[in-house]
């Protein structure tokens, strides 16, 4: 791409700042050659040359002049484009490194290691032995697995609460709620700040449930969704959302 083309494309503030660079660099080259241009003068002084011969002379002296100049520009040119690609890096690598509040809220990662036995959506309960809405999935895990919350937030509550038994529900802000079910322990308290990963629970088999594992809920402006959805792996994955968790769904397996 040409120098006039490749200018056109830069921002206005990095424009200001090549044509002053540029103002600055032909203002020292002019100084440069005034010297040598009074110099050529006096050597030439008792000689009278020809009117072609001078001519000529300048016309070289102005392209290289030109040449000069041109060189110039792309220097510059290719200074800001250096510029330019640092300052992209470093602003990637400040995202990577400080994610932003609502990238750290998203429960995307999975709260324990284990295979869904129970998707999300309606099903036939294993215990009523009828079929109701599954609010969540459920992750086969033994007793005392750790659970990770799967998002920054703050713990809107820890106990025991009906089917659900031994439960820890998150607030993670932005509309994002999280529910980890069926605990053996809850090892933090309402209130208290949690960060993404964090231990906040040991799996059970406490509430109605038929074995140990963990029950995990997704709710999005109060909308329960598939937590597959929101897994890493899983990150193409449709949602399936259900509005307000009805009255004859399970929280429970």
């Amino acid at each position: 791409m040409s120098s006039k083309k490749r200018l056109s494309h830069l921002p206005g503030r990095t424009l200001q700042g090549l044509i002053w660079n540029f103002a600055c660099g032909v203002s020292g080259l002019l100084i440069l050659l005034l010297p040598l241009s009074g110099m050529t003068s006096s050597a030439l002084a008792g000689e009278k040359e020809p009117v072609k011969g001078h001519e000529a002379s300048s016309s070289r002296t102005t392209e290289g002049l030109l040449t000069t100049t041109e060189e110039m520009i792309e220097q510059l040119i290719l200074q800001i484009d250096r510029q330019n690609e640092n300052s992209q890096e470093k602003k990637e690598f400040a995202e990577y490194s400080n994610p932003s509040p609502l990238n750290a809220s998203i429960p995307n990662i999975k709260p324990v290691q284990g295979s869904i036995t129970s998707e999300f959506g309606m099903r036939m309960h294993p215990v009523h032995n009828s079929v109701l809405f599954h609010a969540g999935v459920d992750i086969s895990v033994s007793t005392g697995t750790e659970v990770h919350a799967t998002g920054d937030g703050i713990v809107a509550f820890a106990g025991y609460e009906g089917g659900y038994g031994q439960k820890v529900t998150i607030n993670h802000g932005y509309g994002y709620k999280t529910i980890y079910a069926h605990l053996s322990k809850a090892l933090v308290r309402e209130g208290q700040r949690i960060k993404r990963g964090e231990i906040i629970a040991l799996s059970g088999n406490t509430g109605v449930s038929t074995g140990p594992h963990l029950h995990y809920e997704v709710q999005k402006n109060g909308v329960t969704v598939n937590p597959t959805a929101y897994f890493e792996e899983a990150a193409d994955k449709k949602f399936m959302t259900h509005k307000n968790i009805p009255d004859n769904s399970d929280s429970n397996s």
